[in-house]
């Protein structure tokens, strides 16, 4: 039977007989005898009282944390209702007093969202050695036949926890479903060396040598490969603490040699090392791989992602933190191009919904990442959260966090386009045509603008304007008086600022504005007039209606659709290519 979530237990108390002190006096009478049995029983429930409260381990997220034959283990459990018979799994390590740390606390969260469970034992500083395989077993067992997980976990390895997990798997190809790394270690000549990890052996620096082909996970690794289990790593190539060709790069040539590559996924982000950039711990693919091999292993398909883009040359990082505004954090998501040797340029995509919905989780932009651009698809404060400016002001202060961490990413910071979608692509018109603040350190303005079906004119949209059926309360409830604060026509300068057709000049980026020639929500000719401010300004601007389509669809998704908005993009942010 499962244990509840966030129990803690010792299987050490809950086997340990009652103390026999308890029972050494004669009881002389009925009285003294339902006496004694009561204090026992107190006593008994007391004691194990005190045991429970004692927390094993500090869990990062709820769980559970016990003792499993003399170690610290734990298991980060997802809610009740999503969990699963038999329980799909991650085993993780190192697990030790300080990990899984904070770092880690979005990934592990996201396994326990999609019903997977996360669990690990303590061995203390083992590198890979022989204990640490016995008490993985150990683990392995407890879980799969006495709490119904799965035969099969997706195993996971953040630095010197890859020769943990290496270890256990090499000897255990038949219980895994696959390998998921994050800088992972597999040679110990280059972590920790074999003067530390010698004493882990039980043995001299010079015995450890002589049986690297028996302890060094590298050395063994074909098996994995001749298995075909499935990996996914990541690892920064500027790496000097666990060198990248050494060890993940090296497991790559053992696949390579085996002729599994297809079962091997490297992804190697440029100028990064053994440090916390958050794209190691915000990796969506590897996530996805995880929790897609969890589910494997417990006989379950694949997490269905109809329409993001193949996996094979494009690494999504998710959730990155581009700002804070009322003390909660903007998030937006990049979708960066894995087949990249030189910094990419940026699209940032702007979701529609009203200014009052819409999420950052759907980005049909996304597939250009297949095509060379990192895109990022951002959220932004909605109605019920702040009224203008607020909304163009997070997507300004996306634009500055894509420049300031150009190089971490490897963005080109010289050249991000906007695009979006009815509200979206309001503020992206806006992004190109409204002035910047006179004070700021980093530049906002982009190089290139996609406007698909966006506003442009607060004051003419139908729903600000009384008539046609619609009352001057009908106006004051609208999504541009939300916007705004008030009704439209009663804040004409404010409604102005907010509007890209009054915001031309004749420094804006080139524009590309589509709209549906049945759009029943914003009309066409806001694009159009729109077009014609521009075109009159001296700003490059290409018009196309979509005939047929209403307020976005299908037809905005053809391939011959997509092929304008790459040639776009390819003309105004790959100068020269």
């Amino acid at each position: 039977m499962r244990p509840c979530e966030n129990r803690v237990t010792s299987t050490a108390s809950l086997s340990s007989p009652i103390p026999p002190f308890r029972l050494i006096h004669v009881m002389k009478s009925t009285s003294t005898l339902l006496i004694a049995i009561v204090l026992l029983l107190f006593s008994f429930h007391f004691t194990h009282a005190q045991d429970d409260s004692k927390s094993v381990k500090k869990l990062i997220l709820p769980g559970e944390s016990f003792l499993l034959e003399g170690h610290p283990a734990f298991i980060l459990w997802p809610e009740k209702e999503k969990r699963r018979e038999p329980q799909p799994w991650v085993l993780y390590a190192p697990t030790l007093p300080a990990y899984p740390d904070q770092h880690e606390k979005w990934m592990h969260q996201q396994f326990l969202d999609a019903g997977i469970a996360v669990a690990g034992i303590d061995v203390g500083e083992a590198y890979g050695n022989p204990e640490s395989q016995t008490a993985n077993s150990a683990l392995y067992t407890e879980l799969t036949e006495k709490r119904g997980f799965a035969k099969k976990p997706c195993l996971l390895g953040r630095s010197r926890g890859g020769l943990w997990v290496s270890s256990w798997a090499i000897r255990n190809t038949d219980k895994v479903a696959g390998i998921a790394g994050i800088y992972p270690v597999y040679d110990l000549r280059t972590y920790p060396g074999l003067k530390r990890a010698a004493p882990a052996y039980g043995l001299t620096p010079e015995q450890l040598e002589k049986s690297l082909n028996e302890n060094n996970p590298i050395s063994q690794v074909d098996r994995l490969a001749k298995a075909r289990i499935p990996v996914y790593i990541i690892h920064g190539d500027e790496d000097s603490v666990v060198p990248l060709k050494q060890n993940s790069a090296a497991l790559a040539d053992a696949y390579h040699t085996a002729g599994s590559d297809e079962a091997l996924d490297l992804v190697v982000p440029k100028g990064q090392g053994h440090n916390f950039w958050p794209g190691f711990f915000h990796c969506q693919s590897l996530v996805n791989f995880t929790i897609d091999r969890a589910r494997a292993g417990a006989g379950m398909k694949p997490v269905n992602r109809k329409g993001l883009p193949s996996t094979e040359n494009v690494v999504v990082y998710r959730d990155l933190e581009y700002g804070q505004a009322d003390g909660k954090p903007l998030l937006l998501d990049m979708f960066y191009p894995t087949n990249q040797s030189k910094p990419v340029p940026v699209v940032v995509w702007v979701h529609g919904g009203g200014w009052k919905g819409g999420t950052k989780d759907r980005c049909p932009a996304a597939w250009l990442a297949e095509h060379g651009y990192a895109v990022a698809s951002i959220d932004y404060r909605l109605l019920d959260q702040a009224q203008w400016p607020a909304q163009i002001n997070d997507c300004r202060t996306a634009i500055r966090w894509l420049r300031a961490n150009a190089k971490e990413f490897q963005l080109d910071a010289d050249h991000i386009g906007a695009w979006g979608g009815s509200a979206g692509g309001h503020l992206a018109a806006l992004l190109g045509t409204l002035d910047a603040p006179i004070d700021e350190q980093l530049p906002c303005r982009v190089q290139a603008v996609c406007d698909w079906y966006g506003p442009s004119d607060l004051l003419t949209m139908p729903p600000n304007v009384v008539g046609n059926g619609r009352t001057a309360e009908d106006v004051a409830k609208s999504n541009g008086a939300r916007l705004l604060g008030g009704p439209v026509r009663d804040l004409p300068d404010l409604a102005k600022q907010a509007s890209a057709f009054y915001q031309v000049s004749v420094d804006d980026p080139p524009f590309l504005i589509m709209h549906g020639s049945k759009d029943p929500s914003v009309p066409l000719e806001q694009s159009r007039k729109l077009h014609e401010k521009l075109t009159e300004a001296g700003v490059s601007s290409t018009f196309r209606i979509v005939d047929g389509a209403g307020h976005g669809g299908k037809e905005f998704q053809t391939p011959e659709m997509r092929q304008i908005i790459l040639d776009f993009f390819d003309t105004h942010l790959k100068p020269g290519q």
